[in-house]
């Protein structure tokens, strides 16, 4: 029986990284359209560029926030800060499994709001 446990909670064990996967990806709405992002995340460098039609990116979950930085001809610079947050299915895991040690080591654990809008103000 108490091989049975175990095999189970084995099995059991990483749900974010089951059921949610280890990256998502982050939609934005960039106004205006010729803006172009940069988006980096501490320790990863850049993540990938945003503009001239590609508004979608596709991401390695983890802890550390992700910032993009946008510009466009006649326009301040701006940024915008992602957050990461622990995800329902990291959480259940953390509780339920294996305290969360297989889903925090996949980046699973962790979960960016999916859609992003970033407006760049004219410049005076």
């Amino acid at each position: 029986m108490r091989a049975l446990l175990l095999c189970a909670a084995a099995a059991l064990s990483g749900c974010a990284t089951i059921t949610e996967g280890t990256s998502q990806t982050l939609s934005f709405s960039l106004e205006p359209a010729e803006a172009q992002c940069t988006v980096q995340r501490e320790g990863d460098g850049v993540l990938g560029e945003l503009g001239a039609g590609a508004n979608a990116l596709t991401v390695r979950k983890a802890r550390q926030d992700i910032t993009v930085a946008c510009r466009a001809p006649g326009y301040e610079d701006a940024t915008v800060t992602i957050a990461s947050a622990a995800s329902a299915a990291g959480l259940a895991s953390a509780v339920l499994l294996d305290f969360g040690i297989t889903d925090m080591a996949t980046g699973a654990f962790w979960k960016y709001p999916e859609t992003h809008s970033v407006v760049l103000v004219r410049s005076r």
